[in-house]
């Protein structure tokens, strides 16, 4: 049985399949760059590969709890 690859997960590789979202609050979170941003978040960087956009939220510290 084959699993279907969640929003989240990595995607292709080389390819611009997230976004890095910030909130009001100064959070940020890991977003599938098809997805729409929901409301009260920003873009703030990407669309780029989830490499980069995990290595973006980790530099700046500021991740939204799960």
């Amino acid at each position: 049985m084959t699993r279907q690859p969640g929003p989240f997960d990595p995607g292709p590789e080389g390819l611009d399949t997230h976004l890095v979202l910030e909130n009001d609050r100064g959070r940020l979170s890991l977003w599938p760059a098809w997805g729409a941003v929901p409301a009260g978040w920003r873009a703030v960087f990407g669309p780029a590969p989830h490499p980069a956009c995990l290595r973006r939220v980790a530099r700046d510290g500021r991740s939204a709890p799960r």
